[in-house]
């Protein structure tokens, strides 16, 4: 029963992952057919802002969301966190209030300070539709974590295709409001899913104070350590742009978010698993953790199949970027050890509240990227060795992190890292010089080769779906 509802709480998570994904990429390719250049770049400008806002919590929910992960919905002390969602409502409308007057007296050009007063404005129901979604992550509700993004997703699509399309309406402010609508819509789903900790019924205010300082020192290395984690691929991409012009830019950066897709799904397994493993006993988790990774390794080594037939129908799609899908070749091993990190380290760092281990293992990455980024870009000014610097840099902390977790869990893992690698050098040297079928085929054998050396693990990932 339990792997029932495992594998029932990752399709909740993987089908609305998915819906949002299909949103993106709508709102990717469809909407600048519709927009004029000074709306769409006054949108984008305004999603720059807004990608910024889940940080104005300063690890406040994020300390919430490491130190109840597991709890059952009905153990968690409802006087305790209404204080907490009362009081982390109250101190967003400040900063935003604080942020939106500082707008007003700074002196910004016109379309930048309408962007930043509108993303601004909207911190509030950002974090309170934040903190929603981890009590329902950490309570491993997830259908009612699906519920919420599925909400926000839906109303945004709907709002923008009945705008751009049966109004004819084509302006940012369109746009802005259809964002609005949905934000709010989530804001009711989100309330009426947590309704029992939003009675307002508060512990003294001194008690509010003190949980709320704990929440912060807990949460605030989790944070540091998430943007340190963005900084990682994040320098290297700035250090192209910089070297580089913008169509080429451009190139590369196609690549990366086609070869990222992938991470928008694993990423939806990371959700189920972190309160599922949270609750684990500490005699479980070595063991635990081999078979997850060993199922994952398997997976992601077939999904990196897809990059053929992706490439072949992007080239028919996008024929001025056919040069560029080179570049995925070298970039899809991304997805194995984002992957990894992603849904089995950062996963079990968390659980075992090590969130400063996993703070340090991404500051030394953000170093290695400078480094990287100095020699590829700056000294040798070689676009080829830039790309292979992102894929250096991710296994760079992927191998990092998991010596870190095999000296937690006392397991020896060389044997496994080194196999990653191998297999990872093989897709990037058959992608680089062979193309089509051909590539294809040399792939499939490496694979095979790789699956007949793990047929016991792979019998076993496939029994545990039956």
């Amino acid at each position: 029963m339990r792997k029932k509802f495992l594998v029932q709480n990752i399709s909740y998570s993987f089908f609305a992952n998915f819906v949002s994904l299909a949103v993106s990429l709508f709102m990717t390719l469809i909407v600048p057919k519709f927009l004029s250049v000074e709306d769409f770049g006054l949108w984008q400008l305004f999603l720059f802002y807004f990608s910024f806002l889940g940080f104005f919590h300063f690890g406040w929910e994020d300390g919430i969301y490491l130190r109840y992960a597991g709890k059952h919905f009905k153990e968690l002390n409802t006087r305790l966190f209404a204080g907490q969602f009362y009081f982390i409502f109250i101190v967003q409308v400040i900063i935003a209030f604080m942020v939106c007057t500082m707008c007003f007296i700074v002196d910004l050009e016109h379309s930048k300070k309408i962007a930043l007063i509108c993303a601004v404005a909207l911190i509030p129901f950002v974090n309170f539709n934040n903190l929603c979604s981890f009590i329902m992550q950490i309570t491993n509700r997830i259908s009612d974590y699906a519920k919420i993004l599925l909400t926000e997703r839906v109303i945004y699509l709907l709002g923008v295709a009945y705008l751009l399309v049966f109004l004819d309406s084509h302006r940012f402010r369109d746009m802005y409001a259809a964002e609005v609508l949905a934000i709010l819509g989530v804001s009711c789903v989100g309330g009426f899913l947590c309704r029992h900790l939003l009675m307002p019924h508060f512990p003294p205010v001194q008690e509010i104070m003190i949980e709320s300082i704990e929440n912060i020192s807990v949460g605030i290395k989790l944070l540091i350590a998430n943007v340190a984690g963005i900084l990682i691929i994040g320098i290297i991409r700035y250090g192209i742009s910089l070297g580089w012009d913008v169509s080429t830019f451009g190139k590369v950066a196609l690549s990366l978010n086609i070869s990222n897709f992938l991470m928008v799904f694993i990423n939806s397994v990371s959700v189920v698993f972190f309160p599922w493993i949270k609750s684990l006993d500490e005699d479980k988790r070595a063991s635990v953790y081999m078979k997850i990774r060993d199922a994952l390794t398997i997976l992601l080594f077939g999904a990196m199949l897809g990059y053929y037939p992706i490439k072949f129908l992007l080239s028919l799609w996008l024929p001025k970027y056919a040069d560029s899908f080179i570049y995925m070749s070298v970039l899809f091993p991304i997805c194995l050890f984002e992957g990894k990190v992603s849904v089995l380290i950062n996963t079990y760092l968390k659980s075992m509240r090590k969130e400063a281990l996993m703070l340090k293992i991404n500051m030394f990455s953000v170093l290695a990227s400078i480094i990287v980024t100095l020699f590829s870009v700056t000294f040798f000014h070689n676009l080829t060795l830039a790309v292979f610097s992102i894929v250096f840099v991710c296994a760079f902390r992927c191998i990092l992190a998991e010596h870190v977790i095999g000296n937690l869990l006392d397991v020896q893992l060389g044997g496994k890292i080194f196999e990653d690698i191998v297999m990872c050098t093989v897709f990037i040297l058959v992608g680089c010089f062979f193309d089509g079928g051909l590539g294809m085929g040399l792939y499939c054998v490496a694979y095979a080769i790789y699956i007949v050396f793990h047929k016991k693990q792979a019998i076993t990932m496939i029994r545990g779906f039956q």
